[in-house]
């Protein structure tokens, strides 16, 4: 496990090449920079429409091939997108509960892996918390640590279920 002044992770479990999916559970806006910093390649992640639409974060999020999805689980441009950036070799980020601390999963990682044959890299947050406002959140002293697990591989057939289960289990053990 690396140490960085205020937390910790996990060596990334993500492969060097080729396309993979980062299922990670969502606890705050500080999420995705674990991610990013813990990481050698390049993620671009599935990101709320209302975060992609802020002037002063949109240019980092387009150099970064972020993907803008309407919180309502049926953006299919957005999954359509994501991909062809799976296709393309890519890394995709994602936060299967659909937002921060929300219960279950979308369905929407399930459609990507059966499209894609990506593995799914199942990462977990823990040690972090959001404040009422992101603003608060950023500027909180926090002591996040991130884990990795193995990446899962699926059969080309499986269905939804299986796929969303083994998932949410995977990171539900990086306790």
């Amino acid at each position: 496990m690396q140490q960085y002044q205020g937390g910790r992770w996990d060596a990334s479990t993500v492969p060097s090449s080729g396309p993979a999916i980062i299922a990670c559970n969502h606890l705050s806006v500080l999420d995705p920079l674990l991610l990013v910093a813990s990481n050698q390649r390049l993620i671009s992640f599935l990101i709320a429409q209302e975060y992609y639409d802020l002037r002063w974060l949109r240019p980092w999020l387009e150099r970064s091939a972020c993907i803008p999805v309407r919180r309502d689980g049926r953006d299919l441009r957005g999954l359509l997108q994501a991909r062809r950036l799976l296709q393309a070799g890519r890394v995709l980020g994602i936060f299967p509960e659909g937002g921060i601390a929300r219960e279950g999963m979308q369905k929407g990682l399930a459609w990507l892996v059966r499209e894609s044959a990506a593995p799914v890299v199942p990462a977990r947050v823990l040690a972090v918390r959001q404040y009422p406002s992101d603003w608060q959140t950023w500027l909180r002293r926090q002591h996040p640590v991130l884990r990795y697990g193995v990446p899962l591989h699926f059969h080309p057939d499986a269905d939804a279920a299986e796929i969303l289960g083994a998932t949410r289990s995977a990171i539900a053990t990086l306790a």
